[in-house]
């Protein structure tokens, strides 16, 4: 498994939106009906991340790339046996691509997010509640919590302290600057993290 991590704050859209014609039509609408600059920032990157990414990987040519979704709306690349999982949160784009047919999820966050008592909560099982001491490690847990809901494909619709991270098999967490990654999937414990230079990504195209 691969994580790239990619930075995004203090990027405007106008620094970017020469890019929009680069992703699918159904995400040059995804990227123009977000509320607010950081948002299309984030969606536009994420789309040209995956892209790269894919057909880099898959020896697909960038206009070939093409969805398919499972039961529960997660993406597929169609025909090809390369997985992904994306995530982005305040700053930071994330996404995981492993080879294969199994299932991978991949979640991100700042590590210095606030931490209510309502998410400690609703967060945590029984177990996790004993070994989480700091916000620090709520937040740990958390990504590793939506990498697995996302591996399976149900995300945070799921009751997540029903998703408990002592019992996981196949879930970890990394730091990447100021930020947790969760991973879960085959081998996520010896995942390759990456912090990708946007410039570096945009040359792609």
């Amino acid at each position: 498994m691969d994580i790239i991590v990619i930075e995004t704050a203090g990027v405007q859209f106008a620094d970017v939106e020469r890019y929009l014609h680069c992703v699918s039509k159904p995400r040059q609408d995804a990227v123009l009906r977000k509320r607010n600059d950081e948002q299309k920032v984030q969606s536009l990157v994420a789309g040209l991340l995956v892209r790269s990414e894919l057909s880099r990987r898959a020896g697909i040519p960038f206009e070939k790339v093409a969805f398919e979704k499972g039961a529960h709306g997660k993406p597929y690349l169609k025909g090809g046996a390369v997985q992904f999982s994306l995530s982005h949160t305040k700053g930071a784009v994330c996404a995981a691509f492993a080879d294969g047919t199994e299932d991978i999820g991949v979640d991100i966050e700042r590590r210095d997010r606030k931490v209510s008592e309502n998410m400690r909560s609703r967060v945590l099982s029984e177990n996790e509640r004993s070994i989480a001491e700091s916000g620090g490690d709520i937040i740990r847990i958390w990504v590793k919590k939506e990498a697995f809901l996302k591996r399976t494909g149900l995300g945070i619709a799921t009751d997540l302290r029903g998703a408990d991270t002592t019992l996981l098999p196949d879930v970890t967490c990394f730091e990447a600057g100021a930020y947790f990654v969760g991973a879960a999937g085959k081998g996520a414990a010896e995942a390759n993290i990456t912090v990708m230079e946007l410039s570096e990504l945009l040359k792609r195209f």
